[in-house]
């Protein structure tokens, strides 16, 4: 990942550890994603335990989460990010905003 964007220059990492937050909004788009397959399941093909066909969607979501993982994480990272970094629509003219958290000895990357 970048430590800035290189279109406005606005830091990426904006504290260390910051993006250990993700977790919960990629949890959050899980479950609704999981919640939206099993109605739609159960709306078109039904559930039942009888005839193993919840054991089926299980399986299927299963598949599905594995591939949308990629998907899922850069968009966690972006919902993330999104919620502590506002537009600023002067972005051309105006140097982003440096934070005080950022400590250069314990990121990974050194800030410049």
């Amino acid at each position: 990942m970048n430590v800035n964007c290189p279109t406005c220059d606005q830091p990426t990492e904006i504290e260390v550890g910051f993006y250990v937050g993700t977790g919960y909004v990629s949890y959050a788009l899980t479950v609704a994603i999981s919640v939206a397959t099993f109605i739609a399941w159960w709306v078109l093909i039904g559930i039942s335990i009888d005839d193993n066909r919840v054991f089926w969607w299980l399986g299927l979501n299963g598949v599905l989460l594995v591939l949308l993982l990629p998907w899922l994480m850069r968009l966690s990272r972006t919902m993330w990010l999104s919620f502590f970094v506002h537009y600023n629509p002067n972005w051309q003219t105006e140097k982003p905003k440096v934070t005080d958290r950022v400590i250069r000895e314990q990121m990974e990357v050194v800030v410049n």
